[in-house]
């Protein structure tokens, strides 16, 4: 009987690029999603000759936990070969976001990263005096929920750097649920919800006044240096700020990128966002233009073309 592994114990095999073959049963529309930094066969895929490394540790994801259980199991007497299986399917991993403390304000305060590996998305906390400045949050809000409570730290602002067009944000979500400000730079777009518009006059400050948070504009949206140290920054600006302190940006692309401190340090290449249905999609569901299901939001999150009234 095949057992379970949680989406975190996952992504902690990857990290370390343990010697691990991924079988994915996912719907091929997820193919655009990060890929797995070990080798990966589709379960149409497998055959005897691909399933002979007794090292290897074999891992099935499906798309949920039912059809998990249920092809991991017809795999392994198919097959007979020890497989573990995602927990919870795609549906738990693409969900799963963890925490990794990225270090200290000099107030005492904290910035954490967040990771959400199945698409490689980065946000980020900014805590000072226990309040918290979320930036760039990504489509589900309950990790940063989760996270704030255990910590005992309060939601201050809810920022967005500009008009995403590469992933769903829950920013005004958020802001909403926490009742709490949403920021976003000041743009002539028509927003259909309220937001504070972040200018160089006005910004959002947290906990203690003598943390600086500087902001500048730039024309992929806005860079913030909070504490003179820590740059927030899109990936193709982060060659502007090298050298000077920590520089943190919005994608992770590869694994490689995780430094010796163990959170995500910028990509090396330039990124190109290129246009499409699905980035246009996207950017209408932040700007509050277009409602989205559930289903829809993991189509277009995982690079398909999903087609919807």
């Amino acid at each position: 009987m095949a057992h379970s592994i949680p989406s975190h114990q996952l992504f902690k095999r990857l990290k370390q690029q343990q010697n691990i073959i991924i079988i994915d049963g996912r719907h091929h529309d997820y193919s655009e999603e990060l890929a797995f930094p070990v080798k990966v066969l589709h379960k149409g895929e497998i055959t005897i000759e691909r399933l002979k490394d007794k090292e290897a540790e074999y891992i099935y994801i499906g798309e949920d936990q039912k059809t998990s259980i249920e092809e991991a199991e017809r795999i392994e007497q198919e097959y007979d070969l020890d497989l573990l299986y995602v927990k919870g399917g795609m549906q738990d991993w693409g969900r799963y976001v963890e925490s990794i403390q990225v270090g200290e304000l000099s107030d005492g305060g904290e910035v954490y990263q967040f990771i959400r590996p199945s698409t490689g998305q980065l946000s980020y906390m900014i805590i000072s005096e226990a309040e918290a400045l979320l930036l760039n949050p990504s489509l589900w809000i309950q990790p940063y929920i989760d996270f704030v409570e255990d910590k005992a730290f309060t939601f201050k602002h809810i920022v967005d750097s500009c008009i995403h067009r590469s992933h769903i944000s829950s920013g005004p979500q958020l802001a909403e649920e926490v009742e709490e400000s949403y920021w976003l730079p000041e743009i002539e777009d028509d927003i259909s919800y309220s937001y504070t518009a972040i200018t160089h006059d006005q910004k959002p400050s947290v906990g203690n006044t003598n943390i600086p948070v500087e902001v500048i504009f730039t024309t992929e949206g806005l860079t913030i240096v909070v504490d003179q140290h820590y740059t927030f920054t899109s990936n193709n600006e982060a060659d502007l700020y090298k050298g000077k302190g920590v520089v943190l940006t919005e994608w992770m692309k590869s694994y490689s990128q995780f430094n010796e401190q163990g959170f995500v340090s910028p990509y090396e290449r330039k990124i190109n966002d290129k246009e499409s249905t699905r980035t246009q999609k996207i950017e209408a569901i932040n700007k509050g233009e277009r409602s989205f299901t559930n289903e829809e939001a993991y189509h277009l999150e995982y690079g398909n073309e999903f087609n919807s009234n």
